[in-house]
């Protein structure tokens, strides 16, 4: 008998989940997988962003995506979303993490809010997103859960003291849930950009000393298209030049 581990992995007709898939990195993301043939639902905390990007990518993707206002960091909207999803879609097989977001200031001076809300969307909405779709992945022994993170994730930066605590934080909540996961073959893989040069007008340059989205979205291609025997680990990108 084939083992299904020595296989490339098929993406057609499977389901993902895009956090933040309304704009910028999210987006692209999101039309990366919808050309691979997948289903694709996407969450924001905005219903117009929302709204606007299901509308434009049915034209091309008809019945294959959907989308609703989710705020990651509330189990409720969480449990919500993704059960609409799996009515709508079926079993989740992918969730990329991709909310997040950070704030410009010195760690003595970041309020308690501040704190609050960059870890609760960058970690605590990884962990509830991850927490509500894996009893199925377990189930049925398949699932990747693809978590950005950054290069704050590894490096310190000053003035970003709270981001960085929040993407090492992701890192170790994706290392710590690989070794949870391993043995029903779910894939837990984290990425580590360094910064991306997002949501640029068609009249913008690219600056090729920094990563595209398309970038960071060909590379979750890839990681998906892999045999599912190959687990690749904490991916970095910098821009070349």
């Amino acid at each position: 008998m084939t083992n299904p581990l020595n296989e490339n992995y098929s993406l057609q007709d499977k389901v993902a989940i895009v956090t933040g898939g309304g704009k910028g990195l999210g987006r692209t993301i999101t039309e990366y997988l919808l050309n691979q043939g997948m289903k694709v639902a996407i969450c924001s905390r905005t219903e117009s962003t929302i709204t606007a990007t299901v509308n434009e990518l049915s034209k091309s993707f008809p019945g294959k995506i959907i989308g609703s206002v989710c705020d990651v960091a509330d189990s409720a909207q969480v449990s919500e979303f993704t059960s609409m999803v799996q009515q709508q879609f079926g079993t989740v097989h992918v969730l990329v993490n991709n909310s997040g977001f950070g704030k410009d200031t010195l760690v003595w001076k970041t309020s308690e809010a501040d704190w609050d809300s960059v870890m609760d969307t960058n970690v605590k909405g990884a962990f509830l997103m991850s927490k509500a779709l894996l009893p199925a992945m377990v189930e049925g022994r398949e699932g990747y859960i693809i978590n950005i993170a950054s290069q704050a994730a590894l490096n310190g930066y000053a003035n970003a003291g709270v981001y960085c605590a929040s993407k090492f934080a992701m890192l170790g909540l994706g290392k710590a849930l690989q070794e949870e996961v391993r043995e029903f073959d779910i894939h837990v893989h984290t990425l580590n950009p360094a910064l991306i040069q997002s949501q640029k007008t068609d009249q913008e340059a690219v600056n090729n000393s920094l990563i595209q989205n398309q970038d960071l979205a060909s590379m979750i291609v890839y990681l998906l298209s892999q045999p599912r025997r190959l687990k690749i680990d904490n991916i970095g990108m910098w821009g070349f030049k």
